[in-house]
């Protein structure tokens, strides 16, 4: 009898569910925007039950397309951005809309933090995670500054596929990854930091974070009433599932130590597996990762391929004859101008800031170096290679921690496009693995579940089987070609933090 997982993923944007058969093939998925509320400058919000309404339909309608009895799906497992803040009081009811982690208004804690030098004598070393406003520290320290009363209702801290395991199946609980990718967990001890929180002025907190759970453990089964509204077996298996960081890697089988995986989407990831931790204030993040004794090393900022969605739906879409078009048809359209005939050698910078960065705080995006000649060709050109140099950035900051080996496993939108794939392999100078897979993080989360239901001996072992084979993409031409390019990129960047 073929056994089938349920897998659920809540980005920035997006509630998604895919039921997947054990050998790694998609049998379903169904997806539902939930919208940001934006109430003021800086916050990015969601209303939770908004979001609970949303994943309770994209399960059913997964459930419902796949065509596979419910029985046979053996368990059910969860990813979902990391960071923000999801509150709930004693009965399991929201406290305030969640936080997501794009959200700045702890931007002003975060500079005092860093200009008295607080937080790296107090947390870097046994945090081991740079410090950026959407992250539940500041957050909390904003909300107990600024919101007193939600300190008193509130009795439980969570990150958003916590709150959704909780509303699946009644269980509180505060999933290892995702902990180790805040501020609030001491790595030494594997617990949550009294002292660092106590030592930040947001020690009434303490209480409030959820008993740890490993990744691979059951966390619960699925309530009779959550079975009636999507089409589940009461009593399925609920694992606590991983951060998506690790589901992403995992995903596109970036699983031996030392090998990069890029993920191009709203966010630049960059990131590999390791045997040993990596702390430097300089590094964005080390989190743990599901498999036994093994570290996550990352470089990230939000300036990777939704700078050009962004442009196609706030620029391209306001042009009349293109605003019928296709997502589809308008990423194409852009390629076609890219890849044209002269635009390659355009001197225009683009600094792919639109949603902020963590690297270069207080830099905008834009672009730069215009003049009366530049037009859409080299303004599109500047967006696609101002992507490419900002994950250049993260990788040459992950190599000054390893040697980095073999191909990068490489996915996300840019890997829809194969002229901005051999951009990128150029600009790395790295061969790229294209893994061709729709819903990596979820697929990553499905592997972790699988392993830890004997479908399979390791994480490793469900990776090499699950995961589809990789096309490679070699580098076209030696990334120094690129070296004057990238270095007026930085003065660019250097510029607009200026």
């Amino acid at each position: 009898m073929k056994q089938y997982i349920l897998g659920v993923d809540n980005g920035g944007s997006l509630s998604k569910a895919a039921v997947y058969e054990a050998s790694g093939e998609m049998v379903s998925v169904a997806s539902e925007s939930v919208p940001q509320v934006l109430t003021r400058p800086g916050w990015s919000e969601r209303e939770m039950d908004a979001l609970w309404r949303a994943n309770v339909d994209v399960m059913r309608r997964a459930v419902e397309e796949s065509g596979v009895a419910a029985d046979d799906i053996v368990a059910i497992t969860l990813t979902g951005h990391g960071n923000g803040l999801y509150l709930i009081d004693e009965y399991g009811r929201p406290v305030r809309n969640g936080i997501v982690s794009n959200d700045s208004r702890a931007q002003g804690i975060v500079e005092r933090w860093l200009t008295d030098g607080s937080y790296r004598r107090e947390c870097l070393d046994t945090t081991m995670q740079s410090l950026f406003a959407g992250a539940p520290l500041p957050l909390l320290a904003w909300l107990s500054e600024n919101e007193p009363d939600t300190i008193r209702r509130a009795r439980h801290v969570l990150m958003v596929k916590d709150y959704i395991r909780y509303m699946i199946t009644g269980e509180i609980a505060f999933e290892l990854t995702d902990a180790s990718c805040t501020n609030l967990l001491d790595m030494t001890t594997r617990a949550p930091h009294r002292g660092l929180l106590e030592a930040m002025g947001v020690g009434e907190w303490v209480s409030k974070i959820p008993p740890l759970i490993e990744s691979t453990a059951v966390a619960g089964r699925v309530l009779p009433s959550v079975a009636a509204a999507t089409g589940l077996s009461a009593g399925t298996r609920v694992y606590a599932g991983i951060s998506d960081i690790s589901a992403s890697a995992i995903g596109v089988g970036a699983v031996r130590p030392n090998q990069l995986a890029v993920v191009t989407g709203t966010w630049s990831i960059n990131e590999y597996f390791a045997d040993e931790p990596v702390v430097d204030e300089d590094l964005f993040m080390t989190s743990l990762a599901p498999m036994p004794g093994t570290y996550l090393v990352m470089e990230a900022s939000p300036t990777s391929a939704a700078n050009l969605e962004w442009l196609v739906t706030n620029v391209l879409r306001r042009i009349p004859e293109l605003s019928e078009r296709t997502n589809k048809d308008l990423y194409q359209f852009c390629d076609d101008i890219v890849f044209g005939e002269g635009c390659a050698d355009t001197d225009v910078v683009y600094t792919p800031f639109v949603f902020g960065s963590n690297l270069h705080p207080g830099s905008l995006g834009g672009w730069s170096n215009v003049s009366n000649v530049d037009g859409l060709p080299q303004l599109l050109r500047a967006v696609y290679e101002g992507v490419a140099f900002s994950h250049r950035e993260h990788v040459e900051r992950l190599r000054g921690y390893t040697d980095l080996i073999g191909a990068a496993r490489f996915t996300g939108g840019v890997a829809k496009s194969r002229e901005w794939t051999q951009l990128f392999a150029d600009v790395l100078g790295s061969p790229l693995e294209i893994v061709d897979v729709r819903e990596s993080g979820i697929l990553g989360a499905v592997i972790v579940a699988a392993a830890a239901a004997g479908i399979y001996p390791s994480i490793e072992a469900a990776a090499e089987v699950m995961v589809p084979p990789p096309a490679i993409v070699e580098p076209g031409r030696p990334a120094s070609d690129y070296d004057h390019r990238y270095d007026r990129w930085l003065r660019a960047v250097r510029a607009a933090a200026g």
